[in-house]
């Protein structure tokens, strides 16, 4: 709540889209963590590639973004000097695309080849099946790095 009436704020701060992100994917990845509990869920996802999408939306979703929240709210402080808008802006959206990009189709491609081994199909067959799913995660992860590109530029910018 402490957010009504305020979420113009967003538009003109360093800090709250990476903070909001990061929170949106604490409870995202703690109810996803949650159902990977069940019997049924940890049979279907569990030597998948599942278990690495939410790896990466806990550890990069998570603690990635509150990191870079963290440090573009300090950095400037301690420095006097600020990164440039646009190349924060960029940095934001190539890495929440990016890691979107990357987990979403890891998920679903990951419940389709559980259920074919449920299913007693051959492993080859799910390998097969996972090919256009790992060429979105190559390319949300390209996304990623080059987010930290941006990342890295901004520092430069703020340290100088």
């Amino acid at each position: 709540m402490t957010f009504r009436g305020g979420w113009h704020k967003i538009a003109d701060s360093y800090t709250l889209p990476f903070f909001l992100t990061g929170v949106v994917f604490y409870f995202t990845a703690s109810l996803q963590g949650t159902a990977e509990a069940f019997r049924y869920t940890n049979l279907l996802w569990h030597f998948t590639d599942f278990t690495v999408a939410h790896s990466h939306l806990t550890m990069y979703g998570i603690i990635s973004f509150l990191l870079w929240a963290a440090i573009y709210a300090l950095a400037p402080r301690l420095t006097g000097k600020e990164p440039p808008q646009v190349t924060v802006g960029a940095h934001f959206w190539l890495a929440l695309i990016g890691l979107l990009f990357y987990t979403f189709p890891l998920m679903y491609g990951s419940t389709l080849r559980g259920l074919m081994w449920m299913e007693g199909k051959p492993f080859i067959d799910s390998v097969v099946l996972m090919a256009p799913y790992w060429l979105w995660r190559a390319i949300g992860g390209s996304l990623m790095w080059l987010s930290h590109l941006f990342f890295a530029y901004n520092l430069y910018r703020i340290n100088r």
